[in-house]
């Protein structure tokens, strides 16, 4: 796997994100870091997770938000539903990558030893093969607009690349469209994603900045928000949704230099995974 300092890589970021680089930097990923590229060796354990909720709850119609380029997750819940699942999939930037789809795609199949439903060409194919709808440049307002209702929302290491304020704003929205005792199903990554491409650092490295120090190394195109597991079930709890399930994952090796924002008594501050499914209990008014 491709390894980069990372500062390095922060301080490229930056650069980036100054002068509007965004395709430029997609075509990186893809053809020289290889970062975009495709490996799946077996079913994700977020896959799963969300899955149990799915048939638990005999959901029919999901939303996902920041589904990424190659929409495993959505594949996966494709075979394993059998396409009886409506998945609309959103995202703030059109990411998806159709050859990163269709090879996905294939490793997805060969692991679940299912028939191939065969390469797609086109978002039009995407929801008539996959029932897959995938909306972008397209926001939580967006959905609001559609006036659509859901029976959950699912989301894979994406909420730790929302600010504090926009997980506000995208709990007290799907309120509005996620049916009364539908759910929200979160897989969150704690951990410092630069140590994913750099392992000569903790993989909580990042708990060592205080918040200004920080924004020196954050940036729009991988924004952290450094939330720990116990600030998510505040987060939630505040907005009213009732927890249903709550799994902390495997925890990291802690700091010996952490930042005075964080107390090292709570031990929470070190995991690395965490897994939430929680409740609305509010009827939908459209």
């Amino acid at each position: 796997m491709f390894q980069i300092n990372w500062k390095t890589k922060s301080y490229l970021y930056k650069i980036f994100e100054f002068f509007k680089l965004k395709k430029i930097l997609y075509f990186v990923q893809k053809h020289i870091t290889k970062r975009s590229l495709v490996h799946i060796a077996k079913v994700d354990k977020s896959w799963k997770f969300h899955a149990d909720s799915i048939k638990k709850y005999n959901v029919k119609n999901l939303l996902e938000v920041g589904a990424g380029k190659s929409l495993e997750q959505n594949i996966f819940f494709s075979y394993f539903f059998n396409n009886k699942i409506k998945q609309t999939v959103i995202d703030i930037n059109k990411m998806l990558d159709l050859a990163l789809f269709n090879e996905a795609n294939r490793s997805i199949a060969k692991i679940l030893n299912v028939n191939n439903k065969g390469n797609v060409n086109s978002l039009e194919e995407l929801e008539l093969k996959y029932n897959i709808f995938y909306k972008a440049p397209y926001s939580i307002s967006d959905v609001l607009k559609s006036k659509e209702v859901f029976d959950i929302c699912v989301s894979t290491t994406t909420l730790e690349h929302f600010t504090k304020k926009d997980i506000d704003n995208l709990l007290s929205n799907l309120k509005k469209i996620i049916k009364k005792n539908g759910h929200v199903s979160s897989a969150i990554d704690y951990s410092d994603h630069y140590s994913h491409t750099d392992k000569n650092i903790n993989t909580l490295n990042f708990l060592k900045y205080d918040e200004t120090e920080w924004q020196k190394y954050n940036n729009s195109f991988l924004y952290q928000n450094r939330l720990r597991h116990r600030d998510y079930e505040k987060i939630f709890n505040l907005h009213g949704y009732k927890i249903k399930d709550n799994i902390e994952g495997p925890r990291g090796e802690a700091l010996t230099d952490l930042s005075r924002e964080y107390n090292p008594s709570d031990k929470s501050i070190l995991i690395l995974w965490g897994y939430y499914l929680i409740e609305n209990n509010l009827e939908v008014k459209i």
